[in-house]
C-alpha cells in the first residue's frame, strides 16, 4: 500500500489489511451458513456502503433506495448503456408539440404491475402529481409540469409553462400503481409493487433488500437472476472480506482502501466508471456561526482539501471545484480554472484571524455525516483542521435516515457544516436545483441560501432552450454560490464494483441508480453456478 494509503487507514499496511482479513474470515463464514451452498447460480449478492431507506419512488431521498428502487419498477422511460433515454412503459418515443411546452407520451398496453393490474394513464398521472401533493424529495423532478392528464387509457399529456430542457430526464421517473400506493403508503414503502423485472422478497430499512425475479415480466427480456440481494456492510475491509468469502458475489462502491487489493484475496475484478456522483461540504446558513460569511471564508482555511481528496479519494475520483463532477463540467465548458483560484489553500494563522474578526473563536463547531466511511473521514478532516485553528469542532456521524433529517433542519443544535452527497445525471439542472434552490430548502437543500440573482438564475435555467444562454446562467449561478461560500467543493466519485469471476455480463452504468443494471439491451447478467 502507498504511504497515502497508509495515511487513510491510520498506519494499516498491506500486509495488515490481508491479516485483518484472514482474521475475519472465519467470523464471516460462521455467520454465512444461510446462504453457502444454496442454489448460487440463480442468486446475486451485492454488499454495498449505502444503505435502502425506503421503496417507495415518491418519497425516496437516498442512492441506497433507488438502487433497489430502479429494479422493482419501470420508468415511462428508462436509459439505454449510456445516458439515452429509451422506451419503457411508454410505447414509442414522446411526441413534443407547441414548440416543447406539451408532451404526449402513449403507454405500451403490455404493460402491468406485480398484481397483475394494467398500468394507466391514470397511474402516471398520480405518479407525476403525487411529490406535488406530498412536499416529496422529488418534488424538483416533476415540478417543470405545468399539467398532467390522461387521454383516455393509455395516453399521457404533458404541459409545461415553458420548455424544460431536462425533460428527458423527468421522463425516467418511475411510475407506481395509484390505488394500492394510496391504500396503505407506509406499507407500500416497505413492500411497494411496481411494473420492473423485480418484486419484494424482503426489506429491512438500513439493512437489507432482497428481491426475487417476477416471472410474469410482461417487458421484452426477463433477468436471468432469480434472487438479488442488496445488503448494508458498514466498513470496507468486511466488504472485501464478504467477497473473500463467498458471502457476497459483488460490492460496492470499491473503497480506494481495497481498490489495490481485490485480486489479491478474492477471484474478483474492479469495474469501474466515471459518474455523476459529487461530495461537498455544505454551510448552515439559517442558524448560527456559519451564517456570518467571515466565519464561512475561516473554514475554508482550515482543510487542504487537495491532500484530503489524495489520500481518502484517489483513485476512485478526483478533486473537483464546483459542485457539478467532471463530466458536466467539462461537456458544459465551465471555468473550472478559474473556480479553482476560489479555494483557499489551508492557512490556520488566517482561519484564527477570521474567526476573530466575526466574535466567532470560541464554541464548537458541529459537522455532521452520515455513517458512510468517505463522508466520516472528510468530516473528521475537517474537525481537524478547525483544531489547528484553535476552534473547537465535533463530528458527529448518524444514520443515513438520521443525516437526511437532521442536514435540512436548518438548526444549529444538528449542524454548523455537513458532508453532503450530489448525485445526478448529464443534465446541471440535477445537481443544482435540489441542492441549493430555495424552493427545496428544508428537503434536499440543506443551506438555506436565499440570494435572489443566484434562485432566478437556476430557475431561467430550467426553462432556456439555448444551450449557450443556458451555460452562463449556471456559470454565474455557480460562481456566486462559491464566492459567498454556500459550500464547498470536495471530489467526485467513480461508480464502481468488484465483481466475483463468475458474475458474467456485468457492467457498470454512469448514472449511479441504474447499477446494479440486471439486463442490458442484448445481455443479461448471470451468476455461473458454484461461484
Amino acid at each position: 500500500m502507498t504511504d497515502q494509503g497508509a495515511n487513510r487507514t491510520g498506519g494499516m499496511t498491506r500486509r495488515d489489511l490481508l491479516v485483518a482479513l484472514g482474521g475475519a474470515s472465519t467470523a464471516t463464514m460462521a455467520g454465512c451458513s444461510t446462504t453457502l451452498g444454496t442454489d448460487a447460480g440463480s442468486t446475486l449478492r451485492v454488499g454495498t456502503l449505502r444503505p435502502p431507506l425506503s421503496l417507495d419512488p415518491i418519497t425516496a431521498r437516498a442512492i441506497g433506495s433507488e438502487q433497489a428502487i430502479d429494479r422493482i419498477f419501470e420508468g415511462l422511460y428508462g436509459y439505454g448503456e449510456e445516458t439515452d433515454i429509451v422506451p419503457a412503459i411508454a410505447a414509442g418515443d414522446p411526441e413534443l408539440d407547441n414548440g416543447g411546452r406539451e408532451v404526449v407520451v402513449e403507454l405500451d398496453e403490455g404493460a402491468r404491475f406485480q398484481n397483475d393490474r394494467a398500468v394507466t394513464a391514470e397511474d402516471v398521472v398520480y405518479s407525476y402529481t403525487a411529490p406535488l401533493e406530498e412536499d416529496a424529495p422529488t418534488e424538483w423532478l416533476v415540478s417543470p409540469f405545468e399539467s398532467v392528464e390522461a387521454d383516455g387509457e393509455h395516453t399521457v399529456r404533458f404541459t409545461l409553462a415553458e420548455p424544460y430542457p431536462a425533460l428527458e430526464h423527468a421522463l425516467t421517473h418511475p411510475i407506481v400503481p395509484r390505488q394500492e400506493r394510496e391504500d396503505d403508503k407506509e406499507a407500500f414503502a416497505a413492500n411497494p409493487i411496481g411494473a420492473g423485472p423485480f418484486e419484494v422478497a424482503s426489506f429491512s430499512a438500513e439493512k437489507k433488500t432482497t428481491l426475487r425475479r417476477w416471472d410474469d415480466y410482461w417487458g421484452e427480456t426477463p433477468p436471468a437472476i432469480d434472487r438479488l440481494t442488496m445488503v448494508y456492510v458498514e466498513f470496507p475491509v468486511t466488504q472485501l472480506t464478504s467477497l473473500r468469502t463467498n458471502r457476497n458475489d459483488m460490492i460496492e462502491p470499491v473503497s480506494p482502501l481495497i481498490v489495490d487489493h481485490v485480486s489479491d484475496v478474492a477471484n474478483a475484478s474492479v469495474k469501474r466508471r466515471q459518474g455523476y456522483t459529487s461530495f461537498y461540504y455544505g454551510f448552515n446558513l439559517n442558524e448560527g456561526p456559519t451564517t456570518d460569511p467571515r466565519v464561512r471564508e475561516a473554514i475554508s482555511y482550515c482543510i487542504d482539501l487537495e491532500k484530503a481528496v489524495s489520500e481518502f479519494i484517489e483513485p476512485m475520483g478526483q478533486r473537483q471545484y464546483g459542485p457539478l463532477p467532471p463530466p458536466v463540467a467539462e461537456e458544459w465548458d465551465m471555468p473550472t480554472d478559474e473556480w479553482a483560484e476560489l479555494a483557499n489553500e489551508k492557512n490556520p494563522e488566517r482561519a484564527r484571524d477570521l474567526f476573530r474578526e466575526a466574535d466567532a473563536a470560541s464554541g464548537q463547531l458541529r459537522i455532521l455525516t452520515s455513517t458512510d466511511p468517505k463522508h466520516k473521514e472528510f468530516g473528521e478532516a475537517l474537525a481537524g483542521g478547525l483544531r489547528d485553528a484553535s476552534h473547537g469542532a465535533l463530528t458527529v456521524s448518524t444514520s443515513e435516515t438520521k443525516f437526511l433529517e437532521r442536514h435540512v433542519s436548518g438548526s444549529e443544535r444538528d449542524y454548523s457544516v455537513f458532508v453532503g452527497e450530489i448525485t445526478g445525471t448529464p443534465d446541471p439542472d440535477t445537481h443544482l436545483y435540489p441542492t441549493f434552490h430555495e424552493n427545496m430548502t428544508g428537503v434536499t437543500n440543506g443551506t438555506f441560501y436565499r440570494e435572489d440573482a443566484v434562485m432566478e438564475r437556476l430557475t431561467t435555467a430550467r426553462t432556456t432552450t439555448d444551450r449557450e444562454q443556458r451555460r452562463r446562467l449556471y456559470e454565474t449561478a455557480i460562481t456566486r454560490l462559491l464566492e459567498d461560500r454556500v459550500c464547498l467543493p470536495i471530489c467526485s466519485f467513480e461508480n464502481s464494483f468488484a465483481v466475483d469471476a463468475g458474475v458474467e455480463n456485468f457492467r457498470v452504468h454512469p448514472i449511479a441508480r441504474v447499477n446494479p443494471r440486471l439486463v442490458w439491451e442484448n445481455s443479461v447478467v448471470t451468476v455461473e453456478s458454484g461461484s
